[in-house]
């Protein structure tokens, strides 16, 4: 088995570390390239929920002891979903079986997620990719801003809506901006966790007034505790160990904020929820202002295969979606997996690298853009039921 292939990962998000895990996982060397200086650099969210198929990608990437710390860090499954007026008013409610985290799916935080990512990678932080080059031999080169290169026999494009990688390999794609949604965060204290009505708490619930407006709100609390579960799964890895809090979500129709500053949308968020059930002004009140920040949503159009034997894309750098369907992650995950597997077969068949990249995307293109045009029909819910529900 041939597994001496060097792969060029660009992006260092959820999809391009769970690559590299997996190719690392079956012998091939994987480098990772990463404009962000540090992985905390930039918010980008708070909380994933993983349904099965992400989770089983998960497992299938990483070594088990990662594996098994991720579950042991997820956060606690919800109990309940709940869809409810601004008043809190149940429109429906129903109780969620029991879900067992990491079989049924998985609720994780980006951070702690992220970093469990990185462990015992070659991921060199603050490198800026800016474009490939083919080389005989259906080699690659990747090219960065400081004028330096790095050669390959693959280069996977995995950094995320605004690719670079896709930029020049499909420079006609085209991705269309939805909508917008604020991001908050409040720390979950005992006073606040008290106050707080139950159908806010540990629940995947939603709140929409009559003009749409809409908010949701994620407990996230880990099964385990960090250190505890460091040290029972991978004694030595250094784990941020994020306090308890409380995830919210909320989209405001027609809102095109001036002051885009934290302190400005959580201004804005306030605004949006005045009047509403004190439970829920509660939780924005409290929020961490410098915490709140805009994340815009996106729609690819489908993409026909390329013809490119060294560069291939995963993730939202070729399909992203409306988080509708809370599908985004899940799918970048079985890109991931799906690649590392095509890989590993080529190389244990003595097969050409390219043919088992050109199989990977003939089958990701038809199961992603299936994802996208389902999402899109379900555009703006960010904590919709999954499934099999897997987080709170």
């Amino acid at each position: 088995m041939d597994t001496s292939a060097r792969v060029i990962v660009v992006g260092g998000g959820i999809g391009g570390l769970s690559l590299a895990q997996g190719l690392r996982k079956a012998g091939f060397e994987a480098t990772v390239l990463e404009r962000d200086p540090a992985p905390g650099h930039r918010p980008q969210g708070y909380r994933i929920s993983l349904k099965e198929t992400g989770a089983e990608a998960l497992r299938a990437c990483l070594p088990p002891g990662l594996y098994d710390l991720a579950v042991a860090t997820s956060i606690r499954p919800a109990t309940r979903m709940t869809f409810m007026d601004t008043r809190l008013v149940p429109k429906f409610s129903k109780d969620i079986p029991p879900q067992l985290p990491g079989v049924d799916g998985l609720g994780v935080n980006r951070l702690t997620l992220r970093e469990i990512l990185l462990s015992g990678l070659d991921v060199r932080f603050g490198t800026e990719y800016t474009r490939y080059e083919p080389l005989p031999g259906t080699r690659v080169r990747a090219h960065l801003a400081d004028g330096s290169t790095l050669d390959g026999d693959l280069l996977a494009g995995a950094d995320g809506v605004g690719s670079r990688v896709r930029g020049q390999l499909l420079p006609d794609a085209v991705v269309d901006r939805l909508d917008q949604a604020l991001y908050g965060r409040t720390a979950l204290t005992p006073d606040l966790l008290a106050a707080t009505p139950p159908d806010l708490v540990d629940t995947f619930n939603r709140v929409t007034a009559a003009d749409h407006t809409a908010f949701s709100v994620a407990t996230c609390r880990p099964c385990t505790p960090v250190a505890e579960a460091v040290a029972r799964h991978a004694p030595g890895l250094e784990l941020t160990d994020v306090p308890g809090y409380f995830s919210w979500t909320l989209t405001v129709p027609g809102a095109r904020p001036d002051d885009t500053s934290p302190a400005g949308l959580h201004r804005l968020a306030l605004a949006a929820v005045a009047g509403w059930h004190e439970g829920v002004r509660r939780i924005v009140e409290r929020a961490d202002p410098e915490a709140t920040f805009l994340v815009h949503t996106h729609a690819a159009r489908r993409v026909r295969p390329w013809d490119e034997p060294a560069v291939t894309l995963l993730g939202d750098a070729v399909h992203s979606m409306s988080p509708g369907r809370g599908e985004g992650a899940n799918i970048a995950l079985r890109d991931a997996r799906t690649l590392c597997a095509n890989l590993a077969a080529a190389a244990a068949e003595g097969r050409p690298l390219a043919e088992a990249k050109t199989a990977y995307e003939h089958a990701m293109l038809d199961y992603a853009f299936a994802a996208v045009e389902a999402s899109s029909r379900q555009p703006f819910a960010p904590f919709t039921r999954p499934a099999r529900p897997s987080g709170g």
